[in-house]
Formats: structure tokens, C-alpha cells, sequence
């Protein structure tokens, strides 16, 4: 199916003076990357003459509305999510004590990279 701006461009096409051969138009819409079956239906609209004077469109067909939409449920939103003393607060606090003293993550750090290493080596003497 045509959609609007398609549909545009074609009435262009067919405004042109002189008209277009069907070949150039082909070449014309698959150089736009157009699918086949898109260009064939442009080509046919290309083909159609036009409306007789006079001529009146196609009467409108009824379409029943969409059913009406359920009814969202409120959202009840809580103050404090978590009671006092939840283990989410002992996380907090546990998270704020070691922020107090960032060095610890350094040398913890430090240290079982060095007992990774030496692993390593244990290891790869005992293989070689």
C-alpha cells in the first residue's frame, strides 16, 4: 500500500511534461530502494486515468469504535517503603562507614591482587 508521501511523489512524476516512460520510472523508484512489489503498485498508479468530471468519491464505510478503555487503578505510593531497621538501612549505613575510610578498598585490593599473583606463580611452577 502507497502511503502519503509516496503517493506525492508519483503525482509529481505524472505531472511531468513530457511524461516519463514506465522504464525510467522503474529505474527511477528502485534508485529511491523502493520494494518491487511497492514500484509495481506505483506503476499501476501511474497507469490509472483520471477521474471523470464529476465523479464523486467512494461513499465512507462505517467502522465501529474501539471499545472504551479499562479504568487505571490508583497507584498507592508509601512514604517509607522500608521500616525502621530493614536490612536495606543496615546497608546504607555499612555503605557510609566504608566511604569514611576509602583506603581500605585500596589495600584490600592490593593485597589479593598480590595473593592472585602469587597463585600464579605457584601454579605455574608446579606445571612446568
Amino acid at each position: 500500500m502507497l502511503n502519503d508521501a509516496q503517493i506525492d511523489y508519483l503525482l509529481q512524476i505524472k505531472e511531468t511534461k513530457p511524461p516519463l516512460s514506465e522504464r525510467t520510472v522503474r529505474v527511477m523508484l528502485q534508485a529511491l530502494r523502493w520494494p518491487p512489489s511497492v514500484v509495481d503498485q506505483g506503476i499501476a498508479f501511474l497507469k490509472k486515468p483520471p477521474a471523470p468530471d464529476g465523479a464523486l468519491p467512494p461513499p465512507p464505510v462505517f467502522v465501529e469504535p474501539p471499545p472504551p478503555a479499562l479504568a487505571l487503578k490508583p497507584i498507592e505510593i508509601k512514604q517509607n517503603p522500608f521500616p525502621v531497621g530493614s536490612s536495606h538501612f543496615r546497608d546504607v549505613r555499612r555503605h557510609e562507614a566504608s566511604r569514611k575510610n576509602p583506603n581500605r578498598h585500596y589495600v584490600l585490593g592490593a593485597l589479593f591482587g598480590l595473593a592472585v599473583f602469587i597463585a600464579g606463580l605457584i601454579l605455574y611452577a608446579r606445571f612446568l
